[in-house]
């Protein structure tokens, strides 16, 4: 069976009914928060090293790159979108996959809407394309390729490949084209965890993704089965033999429907914790003076990553669960100010992490990525101890809380009323609207 052929075959029929209102309104809002991450995203050093390479460069004037006053091509926006949207790490995330899957397919999906001139109605085609491919995909290789691999740079560029083929109007035997073209540039390393590096992994699968559905729009030839085939990107790439999840059954929803919002600014791995801690908090009466020492259990990749006091940069401590930890507990919070110079090198926070001690727990290992059950054990000055487990992140909000963390977001880098803007935009766009005005307001921004 050609895996690969099943998936596009599926991708290729996608229509506005199976998508269904529900998840064609979601799309606004997974466009609104990534908007919203980008937007806050503006003055930080990787923003402004994308920014000047783009510039240097210049490009045909087809798709709007957030904070940039003149359109460039749609490749150069898709990167430097890809880079910005993701810096933050308080993006969307799925957790079988492992993956961010609104930077790349959303980065993509943007510009080439722009540089197509196609209705918002196909652009959420493209996105759910897009997401139910990084999601399948990303499934079926882990978790053995993310020992390795940053799936959201890997799958990711499957997926902006399925995005804009969807838009484009693709049959499954072109779909299958694209993805054979976009195997050859599907990377990412774990490796640079930590590091601006990790950025240029996304913004490259939204790059690599439009070039490889614009090539197969040229008729490049590829080779079939490209993902799933004997010698293909699986078995290259340290996936796993047992690939079926790539092949949607009958009844499953779209996988659209399973990707999260971010609640925290960190690394998705600290979550569960995260979410642990502040139900103790909720549901008991105790400050974070009251605490002697607290025990976090989590799955052995996020103690790989995550274990580790470190604060040397704000990257770093978003892959630190001690750090997070000691400010949920100080502060209630782990929000982007939470990220900022005064708390990293907060002597407060340090000698409070000292009370916290991550482990690996086997049995979180075991059901890891199909859960990522993570508990935390607390034990208070009076004598009380305290635990909660949690399966999986919450990630599941109101709309009303991504539309207030679109401005807590926003409203960082731009005025009230820009943001108002932004969100009168996205929100409002119209079926059959194409996605200029959108484009026209992520570009002209009033910085504060």
């Amino acid at each position: 069976m050609n895996k690969t052929r099943a998936l596009c075959e599926f991708l290729a029929v996608l229509d506005v009914d199976r998508v269904g209102a529900a998840n064609m309104r979601d799309i606004r809002y997974k466009t609104l928060d990534w908007v919203g991450c980008a937007v806050a995203a503006q003055g930080k050093n990787c923003q402004r090293g994308a920014a000047a390479i783009l510039r240097e460069q210049g490009g045909a004037a087809q798709s709007s790159a957030v904070g940039l006053a003149e359109k460039t091509s749609s490749q150069q926006a898709a990167f430097y979108n890809g880079i910005i949207s993701h810096a933050l790490e308080y993006d969307d995330t799925n957790k079988v996959a492992i993956t961010h899957p609104g930077a790349p397919v959303i980065a993509a999906a943007l510009a080439a809407a722009e540089a197509h001139g196609v209705t918002f109605r196909d652009y959420a085609l493209g996105v759910a394309a897009g997401y139910e491919t990084m999601m399948r995909v990303g499934g079926a290789l882990n978790p053995d390729h993310y020992e390795h691999w940053h799936t959201t740079g890997t799958a990711g560029t499957f997926a902006a490949a399925a995005a804009v083929g969807k838009m484009l109007g693709f049959d499954a035997a072109r779909l299958e084209k694209a993805f054979g073209i976009a195997t050859t540039m599907a990377s990412g390393l774990i490796y640079v965890f930590g590091t601006e590096a990790k950025l240029v992994t996304v913004g490259n699968a939204a790059r690599n993704g439009i070039v490889a559905a614009e090539l197969a729009a040229r008729d490049f030839t590829a080779p079939d089965d490209a993902i799933a085939g004997s010698n293909g990107y699986a078995q290259a790439a340290n996936g796993k033999k047992d690939l079926s999840f790539m092949v949607p059954a009958s009844g499953d929803r779209l996988m659209l429907e399973d990707a999260y919002y971010k609640m925290y600014a960190s690394c998705g791995h600290t979550h569960s914790a995260l979410d642990a801690l502040q139900a103790l908090m909720a549901e008991n009466r105790f400050t974070a003076a009251d605490v002697e020492s607290v025990e976090l259990a989590v799955y052995r990749k996020a103690f790989e990553l995550c274990s580790a006091y470190q604060t040397e940069t704000e990257t770093e401590a978003k892959f630190s669960l001690p750090f997070c930890a000691a400010n949920m507990l100080l502060y209630g919070r782990v929000t982007l100010p939470e990220f900022a110079s005064d708390h990293l090198s907060s002597t407060e926070i340090a000698e409070y992490a000292k009370r916290i001690t991550v482990i690996e727990s086997e049995t979180f290992t075991r059901t890891y990525p199909g859960l990522r059950t993570e508990s935390a054990r607390l034990h208070l000055k009076d004598g009380r101890v305290l635990e909660k487990q949690v399966d999986l992140p919450v990630g599941k909000p109101p709309h009303a809380f991504i539309e207030s963390k679109f401005h807590s977001l926003a409203e960082m880098t731009v005025a009230a009323g820009c943001a108002d803007a932004i969100q009168a935009a996205v929100l409002g766009i119209g079926d059959g609207d194409t996605l200029e005005n959108i484009g026209s307001v992520i570009r002209n921004l009033e910085i504060k």
